[in-house]
Parts: structure tokens; C-alpha cells; sequence
């Protein structure tokens, strides 16, 4: 039987909590029971005060999952500034009072856990009256990591701690971020599967996991799809049809997207008055300060009932906050300021849509970091370098001139129809001979005809991940091209061996230069210079490929790789070629080389790749003739 309260007008808060630790459950929702006992400070939360789900009551139905014994998975799949992480603070805090069962908290590794115990954590205890009481009066018995309440015991544990993971039986498995947990290898996941296997010895665990989402292969993504799916829906102030507020529909315009710009560019203070949302049942407009109003009104709903009992999961993005960041206008200029950035537009949709990341959908057709540049505004000291990829009956051609530095400037980019106009092209930008560069990938006999006419070197991409040089005296390092090599011109033909010339090229490897180029692409303030006046092609064409991931099949590991979405993609190989010819030139600075000089013996190379091309144990003449002038 439960103590008798006391009904004295000045009942305090601790005495409360004193009475709460011998008494069963309050009969009352989660949510309402923090709104008693909880205050937030700025440690916290970036709302302080009482704590309050008014502004955010999406919030209350998985709170009630922490009291619901039905209910033994729970996966919050939401996006930032939704209370995620304060939810499930709020949940262990009634857990640790009302029902007492030992908790294992894990996060993406110990760092995390130390900083989030101490500045967010233990804080939000001291404003808990009914929490604060239970800790423990012996010192020792309260740690950062492993916290002794009057009847279980709190610890935290980073993912990367496998040992640890298996070795705490818990009632309540507290999961969060999991799809930043350091799982390198099946021992490890075996290890985090452990950790859940250890909460089957409780007769009601609870097993919670949150994460803003990644790919459709992390562990939060897979988790909502075997939960029971629910979305929040809320009526439309005009219609008071039940939606989902969903991307697509915000607008920043009404009839052309001119009434949100200036000089044909967007002007964000227009962009973040004119938005709204679109009903999509009746497109009525509505407007940010009208989803306060809307969020009493919601409710949860299961998309999927067919779901295994007990499993629950929600979705949430971030414009059902209720916050200023989170308003509808401000989202919609910070979704325009990802444009040109695969990386920011990759953050916006993972964090802000609470959605994985489809590379294929967030191709964005706009060059990146585009400037305005004259030739009377390049340095006096560059150097021009073409590269050719050649096709059935015509090629493309990319000249950019380089400085020192790593910065260049887009000078050419388009089709080229004849090898004749290919070699005016050389002369008009006075490129070299051995500063072009010619795709031999597909077409080799081709390419190398026009290597050996010209003086011109050639360039052969590779699966490669790199490739074996020697520095004489036995040293060798690895770099992302390989040794000067040599192919006859006819090769294959009945005049092959005839004559003496061969066409000099080096191998490349495919998926380093890719990675290289990406990095250039997205640095700022940008050195790879790409003018205004750039063409529609030249862009559809660098966008053309996109790095995406998948599952291997033989291991199961999550790999990631280059995906080819676009047929043409010539510009594209073009561009990486330059890459390849400033790197074997010495114009851009190659991390390999740069460590040989500063450590001559590399004998920890010595065990070189099993694809790796043969050493040259000394360097060919060859090699020296390609090199660009230092």
C-alpha cells in the first residue's frame, strides 16, 4: 500500500519527492508529471523555464511509451530542434523514479558521454526535485559515468567500448545518435547486439534508440521501418484536413519565383517573408505563426500494421518546431544557401528533413563557386594544361590555367570536333605539348596516335586505389598516379612494331582523383575557379556523378562509391585528368612526396598492395620528361 500523503498547503516540492520514492506510479501522463517536477536552465535546453510541451506536444505520445510495460522498442527517427534528446531525458527521469529498473545510456563514444552527463544531465537532475532525491549521499556512489540512484543504477557507456556494451544488464537500453556509433567491424556489431540482448533478463525492458537519420542502410532509418511507422499530423486551419508537413510544399512564392528575387538572384529577406506552406489538400497558404495553433490540434498516426508488437516509431522533422530557427521562412533560406554544396545539402536533409540522404534526388545543377575573372586578372606566372577525352568521331576539351598554390581558372569547357581543331585549341592557349593530356581509357590506339603526332602524354583511369614509385635506395612511396608507361600506337594491328615511337602515359586512380576533385569543388574561399558564363552543359556534366553507398554483399559493411547518374560525363573526366597531369607536374602538392622529403626511409612500404603496378627501382628518363618544370 502506498504512503498517505499529506494535503498541507505548504507542501514542498522535495517532500513530494521524498513521498514519491515510497509510492507507486503517479497516475498521471509522463508529460504532465515533468510539467510538475522539472525546471530546464540553459544548460539544458535553448528554452529555459518550467518544463512545457504546449509549444511541442508531439513530444507527449512517446513520453508515454517510458510508462506503457506494452511497449519494449521505441525509435525516434526526428530532426534537429524537435526535443529529441530532451525527451528521452524526461523519459529515464519518470523511468528512474516511477519504475524503477537499472539504465544503460550509450553514445557515440565516451568524450560525448563524459561532456553530456556533466553539462546537460546531471543539471537537468538538480531541477528534478523527485530525481535529485534519489542520489545517493556517499560521493563515491556518483560519478560522471556511473550514477548509483536509491534503487538502480545509471551508466554511461561510449559505442566504441564493446566490452562494456555486454557487460551491463539493464531494463532500460538508452541508444542515442546511433547513427554516429563507431561500429568498425562485425565483432562490434555483434557487441551492440549484445547490449540488447542483456535487457531480455527484465520482464518489461524498454529499448530506446534516437538519431537524426543518414543513409537508408543506418541503423535508425532500418529501425523506424520495423516499428510501426507514425507520423504527426496536424489540420489545416483552412480545410481541417489531417496533413503531414512535408518539404516539397513550402514555397517562397505564388505565381513565378521572381517575387522572391532581385535581379534574378534570390533576395533571402524576401525569401524568408514570402514563405509558406501549401495544403496539399486544398493549397490554402499557411503561415508559420498559424502552426503554433495547429501542433494542439495534432496527432500521432501508424503507417505501418503490420508491425511487430511492442515496436514503436516516430518521425519528425524540423518544421514542426515551433523554435525561430525552425521557422518555415528561415528554413527555406538556409535550403537555398545549401545550393552549390552537396555537403550542406546532404546536412539539411539528414538533420532538418530527418530524412536519408538520396544523392540521385540532390543533384544540384548549379556550379559551385562561380567568379567573375578576366585574363588580364590571372597571375603573370601559370601554366595551361588540356586534357582530352576522346569519343566516336569528335572529343571534349577543358583548359584551365593553373597558379601556384592550387588555385586555377576554368578557361574552356566545351565539344571539339576534329583532332585539327584540337591542336589550334592547344596553340591559341599555348599549352605545352606535354601539358595536354589525352584520355586513352577507351579508345587507346586513338588516343595514342594522337599522343605520338602531337608530343602530347596520355592518361588511363585505374580501380586502383594507388600506385608504387621508387625514390632509389630501395625507398618507395605510393601515389595516386603510376610510373611513366609506353604503347605502341598500333598495337593489336598488322603494323604494330613498326617504327620506334610509342606514346607515353600514366595510369590514374579513379575514386582518389574523384574524392581530390570534390574537396576542390566544395573549398572555400574557392581556388578551382569555374566562370559565370559556364554553360549548361559543362554543368550537367561535372554533376554527373554523385557518391553514394551501399551494402557489400559478402561482408554486409556499409561501402561507399562513385556512382555515375548521367551519360555524358566527359567534362567531368576532363577536369579529373587536369587533376592528374598538376599532380604528376608538381604543380599541386602531393602528400606522398611531401612526406618523402621530410622522411627519406619509407620502409613501412615496403609491403606494397597486392594490385599495386611493379616497382621501377630506379626512375625512368621518361618519368622526368613528363614531370612539369619545378
Amino acid at each position: 500500500m502506498s504512503a498517505s500523503r499529506p494535503d498541507a498547503p505548504g507542501l514542498t516540492a522535495l517532500t513530494d519527492a521524498l513521498y514519491s520514492i515510497f509510492d507507486r506510479a503517479p497516475d498521471m501522463p509522463v508529460w504532465q508529471w515533468l510539467e510538475k517536477y522539472v525546471a530546464l536552465t540553459e544548460r539544458e535546453t535553448a528554452t529555459p523555464g518550467l518544463f512545457r510541451t504546449i509549444l511541442r506536444p508531439y513530444v507527449r505520445e512517446p513520453l508515454e511509451c517510458f510508462r506503457n510495460r506494452a511497449v519494449t522498442d521505441l525509435s525516434l527517427c526526428w530532426g534537429t530542434q524537435t526535443s529529441k534528446t530532451m525527451t528521452i531525458m524526461g523519459g529515464t527521469a519518470y523511468k528512474i523514479c516511477n519504475d524503477s529498473m537499472n539504465t544503460l545510456w550509450v553514445m557515440p563514444n565516451a568524450d560525448l558521454c563524459k561532456s553530456f552527463s556533466r553539462n546537460r544531465w546531471q543539471p537537468f537532475i538538480d531541477n528534478c526535485a523527485p530525481l535529485a532525491a534519489q542520489k545517493p549521499a556517499d560521493r563515491h556512489l556518483w560519478k560522471t559515468m556511473e550514477q548509483f540512484f536509491t534503487k538502480n543504477t545509471l551508466t554511461f557507456v561510449g559505442s566504441n567500448s564493446p566490452a562494456n556494451l555486454a557487460s551491463r544488464p539493464c531494463g532500460l537500453l538508452l541508444m542515442d545518435e546511433v547513427d554516429k556509433f563507431e561500429l568498425k567491424g562485425d565483432k562490434e556489431a555483434g557487441a551492440l547486439q549484445n547490449a540488447e540482448e542483456r535487457t531480455k533478463t527484465f520482464p518489461y525492458p524498454l529499448r530506446v534508440k534516437t538519431s537524426t537519420p543518414t543513409t537508408v542502410h543506418g541503423e535508425i532509418w532500418r529501425e523506424f521501418l520495423t516499428g510501426d511507422q507514425r507520423f504527426f499530423y496536424l489540420p489545416c486551419p483552412n480545410c481541417k484536413e489531417m496533413i503531414r508537413l512535408e518539404w516539397p510544399n513550402v514555397r517562397w512564392w505564388d505565381k513565378s519565383e521572381d517575387e522572391s528575387k532581385v535581379d534574378g538572384e534570390w533576395n533571402m529577406e524576401l525569401v524568408r517573408a514570402n514563405t509558406y506552406y501549401r495544403c496539399q489538400n486544398c493549397e490554402y497558404h499557411i503561415r508559420d505563426g498559424q502552426k503554433t495553433a495547429m501542433l494542439r490540434d495534432g496527432e500521432w498516426r501508424p503507417h505501418n500494421l503490420n508491425a511487430p508488437p511492442g515496436r514503436r516509431s516516430y518521425h519528425l522533422n524540423s518544421l514542426y518546431a515551433a523554435l525561430k530557427e525552425t521557422a518555415w521562412g528561415n528554413l527555406a533560406v538556409k535550403w537555398l544557401q545549401t545550393k552549390g554544396s552537396i555537403t550542406r545539402r546532404h546536412a539539411f536533409v539528414n538533420s532538418t528533413l530527418a530524412e536519408t540522404w538520396d544523392n540521385e534526388r540532390a543533384i544540384d545543377d548549379e556550379p559551385l563557386n562561380t567568379t567573375i575573372f578576366a585574363l588580364g586578372d590571372l597571375p603573370s606566372e601559370r601554366i595551361p594544361v588540356m586534357t582530352v577525352d576522346c569519343q566516336e568521331g569528335h572529343y571534349w576539351a577543358t583548359v584551365r590555367y593553373w597558379g601556384r598554390g592550387s588555385e586555377s581558372w576554368l578557361m574552356y569547357a566545351d565539344r571539339v570536333e576534329t583532332p585539327e581543331e584540337l591542336e589550334a585549341l592547344a596553340l591559341e592557349h599555348k599549352v605545352e605539348p606535354k601539358r595536354v593530356g589525352v584520355d586513352m581509357a577507351h579508345r587507346p590506339n586513338q588516343a595514342a596516335k594522337l599522343i605520338v603526332k602531337n608530343g602530347w602524354r596520355g592518361l588511363w583511369g585505374s580501380d586502383k586505389k594507388g600506385f608504387i614509385h621508387s625514390l632509389g635506395n630501395g625507398a618507395r612511396i605510393i601515389r595516386d598516379f603510376s610510373p611513366v608507361q609506353n604503347r605502341d600506337p598500333h598495337l593489336g594491328t598488322v603494323y604494330q612494331s613498326e617504327g620506334n615511337k610509342r606514346a607515353m602515359y600514366i595510369y590514374w586512380s579513379n575514386d582518389r582523383l574523384k574524392d581530390r576533385l570534390e574537396i576542390m569543388r566544395h573549398t572555400l574561399p574557392t581556388k578551382f575557379h569555374v566562370p559565370s558564363t559556364v554553360t549548361n552543359e559543362y554543368i550537367r556534366q561535372l554533376n554527373a556523378e554523385i557518391k553514394t553507398t551501399r551494402i557489400a554483399p559478402l561482408t554486409g559493411r556499409l561501402v561507399h562509391f562513385w556512382k555515375q547518374v548521367r551519360k555524358d560525363n566527359h567534362l567531368r573526366d576532363c577536369e579529373l585528368m587536369g587533376l592528374v597531369m598538376a599532380l604528376a607536374g608538381g604543380i599541386l602538392e602531393d602528400e606522398a612526396m611531401k612526406e618523402a622529403d621530410s622522411q627519406k626511409a619509407f620502409g613501412f612500404m615496403r609491403d606494397a598492395p597486392v594490385d599495386a603496378a611493379p616497382v621501377e627501382e630506379e626512375p625512368r628518363a621518361e618519368e622526368a620528361q613528363f614531370q612539369f618544370p619545378n
